[in-house]
């Protein structure tokens, strides 16, 4: 069986092409954030409306504190939900910021490992059982990610250049007709 390497260009190509996948993914949040700052914007508004309407005298000083205080609490309420929903990481960020520099000392790692890891291992990377013929392994089918590696990999051969490759709309196209995650 030939050896499987994955160098840190390539580490770091999977991880940006994870980034823009899982971007698409992130959306909800995103969409969230964006109607709590609206919300945010509105209750600004109110809370300078209510100011204008007492200096007018449209409204009593005690009608302006009640009012001003329910915005208050509901102006804390949005601003903690919004600090909350920016800081929120996926765990596909966790699975990119943590797992794949892991794959760049995979084989030092598998090496040092006993048997039950080593099978763990294996198993993160071929889909199937791997059949031996004369003691070469017959056309391997591996795991989604790693098919996703062997694209990225692909890529980069045929780049002319080997300094780091871009995320360009061709390797972004292959992806999206032939998707490694399924949403």
């Amino acid at each position: 069986m030939s050896e499987i390497s994955v160098s840190a260009q390539i580490v770091n190509l999977y991880r940006k092409t994870l980034e823009k996948l899982f971007e698409k993914d992130d959306y909800q949040r995103r969409d969230e954030i964006q109607k709590t700052k609206k919300e945010l914007e509105k209750l600004k508004l109110r809370k300078s409306n209510l100011q204008n309407d007492l200096m007018d005298r449209s409204i009593t000083p005690q009608d302006y504190q009640d009012m001003k205080g329910r915005v208050d609490k509901e102006l804390v309420l949005l601003k903690d939900k919004l600090t909350d929903l920016q800081q929120q990481i996926s765990p596909f960020k966790v699975y990119i910021q943590k797992e794949v520099p892991m794959l760049e000392k995979l084989l030092e790692y598998y090496r040092k490992s006993d048997g039950v890891t080593k099978k763990k291992i294996l198993n993160n990377i071929f889909a199937e059982k791997l059949i031996l013929e004369k003691g070469k392994v017959v056309t391997p089918v591996f795991t989604e990610p790693i098919q996703l590696i062997l694209r990225i990999s692909k890529v980069l051969r045929r780049s002319e250049k080997k300094k780091e490759v871009d995320l360009n709309q061709s390797l972004v196209a292959t992806l999206t007709k032939n998707p490694i995650f399924q949403f």
